[in-house]
């Protein structure tokens, strides 16, 4: 392919990459359910920064183009102008966390499948500190590399190729590192926790309820997919940057990002198919536009198979409690709320809580049990 055809097909994966990750974040965002599970959290994090990958070759990519048109591509620039460019910010930015938050999903599936309960149990806190560590690794080393290059004047290729000399040499094999590392450490934690399930025959999720196995034993399969397209189309042209065999980035970078960017591409497909809770929110868009007598069973029937997908109300009950969590049908007509706030809670209630006892006659309606026979107590 010519330069200029590669060009386009890098701003042609940018849009793509774009507009499904955006979708996917919308997917995720605009509905308060999926906002407090902590996976769809994790998966709307690698969005951001699957953004921020295509957005930067997109920039990348309309930079050369123009460069290309006016017959500039031979010349050259101070490195200090390539290494404050946004595009070369964003690239920067994204090359470590391509690779660092998946292996932040795979240590989080670890804990879920070692510690369930804790990890229903864990707040918030647990989410920030999970995210904040490999933000902060790609922060430093964004950061590093712009003050190394802030004065260095030395001439580079005007198209700003990091891998040739837009980015500082050790602090770009650094990034690329972390990325290979973590993707190797990600599959590698995936298979121990095959093994210890497998070895362990379910070992602690056996305290969980068959809803909760279910949404785990999807989010491994997920995770199984997102780890394999990352080895096939991330570590791969990763090892060829990094160690540069017959100066392979010469002649064939552009292939090798070109892979980079499927591997986000396949991602957003992943999803889409694996968690019927994201994409029941596009066909809802969909069915919206079609007329009401065709709409109204259509969206009844997704929201129907929304609810059946989702969590139990009790998100942190296990197995023995939601087998418990059924309150006879003579206390139906109380109100709700004198049931406790939490009903997975309620595993040997106590009849004092339910039967007030009363001091004097009260009397019988629609919300108000019969007053208990006064009994004598012999002393």
């Amino acid at each position: 392919m010519s330069f200029a055809a590669n060009m386009y097909l890098y701003l042609a994966e940018g849009v793509v990459i774009c507009v499904t990750n955006l979708t996917l974040l919308w997917c995720i965002l605009s509905d308060a359910r999926n906002r407090k599970r902590r996976e769809f959290l994790l998966v709307a994090a690698q969005s951001v920064t699957d953004i921020f990958y295509g957005v930067a070759f997109m920039l990348i990519a309309n930079l050369r183009l123009g460069l290309f048109y006016e017959n500039k591509l031979t010349l050259t620039v101070p490195t200090s102008q390539c290494a404050f460019i946004p595009a070369l910010w964003l690239h920067n930015m994204a090359t470590p966390l391509l690779g660092l938050l998946p292996f932040t999903t795979s240590i989080n599936f670890l804990v879920c499948s070692v510690a369930p309960l804790w990890y229903m149990r864990a707040t918030h806190l647990y989410t920030f500190f999970l995210l904040s560590a490999p933000v902060t690794i790609a922060m430093s080393l964004t950061s590093l590399n712009a003050l190394i290059l802030i004065d260095n004047e030395s001439p580079t290729a005007i198209i700003c190729i990091a891998a040739n000399g837009a980015a500082h040499h050790i602090v770009y094999h650094i990034m690329l590192f972390f990325r290979i590392i973590a993707n190797l450490a990600s599959a590698v934690i995936y298979f121990i926790i095959i093994l210890y399930l497998k070895k362990s025959h379910g070992g602690t999720l056996k305290d969980l309820s068959p809803q909760q196995l279910k949404m785990h034993r999807n989010a491994k399969i997920t995770l199984g997919l997102v780890t394999t397209n990352s080895m096939i189309l991330l570590l791969f042209p990763d090892v060829l940057l990094f160690f540069n065999p017959w100066n392979i980035t010469k002649f064939y970078s552009t292939p090798l990002y070109s892979m980079t960017l499927s591997k986000t591409m396949i991602n957003f497909m992943i999803y889409m198919i694996r968690y019927r809770e994201l994409r029941n929110i596009i066909l809802l868009k969909i069915i919206a536009c079609l007329p009401k007598k065709w709409a109204i069973p259509l969206s009844m029937k997704i929201r129907s198979a929304n609810e059946q997908s989702n969590a139990p109300k009790g998100t942190f009950a296990t197995r023995s409690s939601i087998q418990t969590d059924r309150i006879p049908s003579s206390f139906d007509q109380q109100p709700r709320k004198s049931l406790g706030r939490r009903s997975s809670s309620i595993v040997n209630f106590n009849k004092s809580r339910i039967l007030p006892k009363a001091a004097g006659p009260v009397s019988a309606g629609p919300l108000h049990l019969p007053p208990l026979p006064q009994r004598t107590q012999n002393f």
